[in-house]
């Protein structure tokens, strides 16, 4: 059974529609991927995306507890200017 991805982002800044409409594509297509990661490796490709995706001083970090873990749920601050 694949594992459900639950985060939160805080994107900055939130009103650059282009870098939001690519974070949501790369957070989706790693969402889809066959493995389903989760947590930190998530959020490792999907800022490896968003360098692709011609923001190479995109950063992700995730923040996520032993709780958050455990329900595969965590926050994400993406920041396009890193």
């Amino acid at each position: 059974m694949a594992t459900e991805m639950h985060i939160r982002a805080r994107i900055t800044p939130w009103d650059d529609r282009a870098f939001v409409k690519a974070f949501e594509a790369a957070r989706d297509l790693v969402h889809a991927a066959a493995d389903r990661p989760d947590g930190s490796r998530a959020g490792e490709l999907v800022q490896q995306l968003l360098h692709e995706a011609g923001y190479p001083n995109a950063r992700v970090e995730v923040l996520q507890s032993v709780d958050e873990k455990l329900q595969h749920t965590s926050h994400w601050l993406v920041d396009r200017d890193g």
